[in-house]
């Protein structure tokens, strides 16, 4: 988050009044059902808005004042307890997402977004802010409680119940107890993660079927159960600390059980596969043609491309007006890819990219692929004040957004670009706005007498 002049806004913990401030929306009177988290987890120290499951909800700062969390206005249509079983599982996604617990201390609410009072800032973290960008929502109750036994799992400090909380995720996901156990053989092998090497290290038995057999009644079972040996001593420092050497490999194998069951992927994951860049235009596409395209392109016939109005923005900046409602002006299959051209709103420009779907990659480049004209009138200064904009915001590790501009759907998404061999004159590039703005200003004083 930067400001109008491409710094980066001040990182510190603010006041209730400065959030109310920046976002009025979040402290108007309703009723108001608010999730007060424990500020572990690194939390925003400014309001964000998001809709989820269909509804406005609040990432509520952690403030001088007040615990952080999550808020919801009931008077969308929505009563508290279905309120505020929307923003547990909100908090549950959020879990997956940044990959670590979340703890919630307490409800609250009233007709404005009351949160509990804070005393100290000890332990805590902060952030500038999540990316909503393509928050999942699931909707069946498999996911959704299997998130939230994850988030509850990685929100204990005691190690044998976030044990027991790791292994309930495991058996939501595979209820058949054999089935499951031929699947954590399998895993076993290839298993790997943080402290998972060094945990497999320390199980007294190198055999998939005897470790999986071994992490049932050492792990499982008896942490659960008192009735027979083996049992987890309080008072014995080695049975918790055996459990904690052992915990990253239930801890992975849950991981790779939802991803696997529910599909639903951890970041480093998405990361990895990044189909985030084309899945949008791959359904905005169709399958069929997305497919003609990636083997040769010779199938499809001129013409029968139907491409969307599109909008190309940065994370996080204001939008470009130049680049909003953008109509196709060419497109060329191109080695298994489309080559695509879109005219800026004036008409005067142009905006080149690459879809490479045979790489699952969205080609930008920012030197060359954007073409601007100036034919001295308004409409080419406004462009030009864009443009400058634009080149600054992007070189400033600008992440790019293309969306469908009639859909709302998101199209592509980008990492945030990191520039190379260069480094960013921010002083030089406003420059540049300011005498983008400053012939801006003359052409509509020019036009605007008649001259």
């Amino acid at each position: 988050m930067r400001d109008q002049n491409g710094l980066p806004l001040p990182l510190e913990i603010g006041t209730i009044k400065r959030a109310s401030e920046e976002a009025p929306q979040l402290y108007r009177h309703g009723s108001w059902v608010c999730l007060n988290i424990h500020p572990t987890i690194a939390w925003p120290v400014r309001p964000q808005r998001l809709v989820f499951a269909g509804y406005e909800t609040w990432i509520v700062p952690l403030t001088i004042e007040c615990c952080p969390g999550v808020a919801i206005n009931c008077s969308q249509g929505i009563n508290e307890e279905e309120a505020e079983l929307l923003l547990y599982r909100l908090v549950s996604v959020i879990s997956w997402r940044e990959q670590t617990g979340i703890s919630i201390i307490v409800r609250t609410g009233g007709n404005l977004p009351h949160m509990m009072g804070r005393d100290n800032n000890s332990m805590i973290s902060i952030r500038r802010g999540f990316d909503f960008t393509e928050i999942i929502c699931p909707e069946e109750e498999g996911p959704r409680v299997a998130l939230a036994l994850m988030r509850e799992a990685r929100s204990l400090y005691h190690h044998a119940y976030s044990f027991l909380s790791f292994w309930k995720v495991l058996e939501w996901s595979f209820p058949n107890t054999k089935e499951r156990s031929e699947w954590m053989q399998r895993q076993l092998l290839t298993l790997d993660g943080h402290g998972v090497s060094e945990a497999r290290a320390s199980i007294p038995v190198t055999d998939p079927a005897a470790m999986a057999k071994h992490l049932f009644e050492s792990g499982r079972g008896a942490v659960a159960h008192a009735r027979v040996h083996p049992i987890i001593n309080p008072d014995r420092p080695r049975d918790a600390a055996r459990l904690f050497l052992e915990l990253p490999i239930v801890r992975e194998l849950a991981i790779r059980a939802i991803e696997e069951v529910f599909k639903i992927d951890t970041p480093a994951t998405e990361y990895r596969k990044h189909l985030y860049e084309l899945r949008g235009w791959k359904e905005a596409l169709g399958a069929e043609l997305v497919a003609k395209i990636s083997e040769s392109g010779d199938s499809v016939k001129d013409g029968t491309i139907c491409l969307p109005v599109i909008s190309i923005r940065l994370l996080d900046c204001a939008p470009y007006s130049s680049f909003e409602s953008m109509l196709p002006d060419g497109a060329f299959i191109v080695e298994g890819g489309l080559k695509l051209q879109y005219r800026t709103k004036s008409e005067l420009g142009a905006v080149c990219f690459y879809l490479d779907f045979v790489n699952e990659r969205l080609i930008f480049d920012i030197e060359n692929g954007i073409y601007c004209a100036d034919d001295g009138s308004v409409a080419a200064a406004e462009q030009n004040v864009d443009v400058c904009r634009f080149f600054r915001d992007y070189f400033l590790n600008g992440s790019l957004q293309v969306w469908d501009s009639e859909s709302g759907l998101l199209l592509s998404r980008r990492d945030s670009f990191v520039p190379i061999n260069c480094m960013v004159d921010l002083p030089a590039c406003n420059q540049n706005i300011a005498a983008a703005k400053d012939e801006l200003e003359k052409r509509r004083a020019v036009f605007s007498s008649g001259c």
